[in-house]
């Protein structure tokens, strides 16, 4: 009975969500791309984040919870290292401080309408396809500290579905290594719920901060701390949601 309410529930989901997203992103977003700072469009996207909950709710009976926001600084610049398992991780991420910029790949920047969005949100562009990429780590940690607004990063590069591995990548550390920006981390258990397919369930997401973490870490002691407790620590909230056996037998994505 409760796989035939998911289900329901999940066409109902995607039957508003998409379209809403669409006419959204045309006809308040572009237009929005138009005002001289970007302010009036962070505005919109925390209207479409705020909205895109609420669907959540109303449709997959989704519920969500922060733990430990108050950690968070109320202003200037920080490196926020996520865990990815859903679409709605940046979306729980706006709310908090909605003048947080994130990494995409040069390509998007491309896109028509898409790129503009971008640009004007401030969003910064790396190439992912690069060999030397961490180097390119140096101008993006100037950027940031220039705009003096909190970074977030996905060390595992990309959503990851619960039961899933993904080897972490390192860029979060030269960046905190060339900034000297604190370093906060949030475990989530949102893939749960907001899967990466078609298909979802109700329940309450959790999005959890921690940090910041030590300051002088080495590389090896960084990405032990991050493993710990970005992605130990989401294995640990999808134990406490009752998903456990969705870890017993854990796949490699890098195999």
């Amino acid at each position: 009975m409760t796989t035939l309410i998911n289900g329901i529930r999940s066409i109902l989901f995607n039957i508003i969500f998409y379209p809403f997203t669409v006419l959204y992103c045309g006809g308040v977003l572009m237009p929005l791309c138009l005002a001289k700072t970007d302010y009036a469009v962070r505005r919109g996207i925390l209207g479409y984040c705020l909205s895109s909950l609420w669907i959540a709710r109303f449709t997959l009976g989704l519920k969500y919870e922060y733990r430990g926001a108050e950690k968070l600084p109320k202003e200037g610049a920080f490196i926020l290292a996520a865990a990815h398992q859903s679409n709605m991780d940046p979306i729980l991420t706006f709310p908090l401080r909605n003048d947080v910029t994130a990494l995409a790949k040069k390509q998007l920047f491309k896109v028509p309408f898409i790129g503009t969005a971008l640009r004007k949100a401030k969003i910064v562009r790396i190439d992912r396809e690069s060999r030397t990429a961490h180097k390119g780590m140096e101008d993006v940690a100037k950027h940031i500290q220039e705009l003096g607004r909190p970074l977030i990063v996905y060390p595992q590069a990309t959503r990851v579905r619960p039961g899933h591995y993904k080897r972490l990548k390192s860029g979060a550390y030269y960046l905190q290594a060339d900034t000297s920006l604190p370093v906060y981390t949030v475990s989530t258990n949102t893939g749960l719920f907001w899967t990466k397919g078609f298909w979802h369930r109700g329940g309450t997401a959790v999005y959890e901060i921690n940090g910041p973490l030590p300051h002088g870490l080495d590389k090896t002691e960084f990405m032990e701390a991050i493993d710990k407790a970005v992605v130990r620590r989401s294995d640990e909230l999808m134990l406490e949601a009752g998903y456990g056996y969705l870890l017993e037998q854990r796949v490699d994505d890098d195999a």
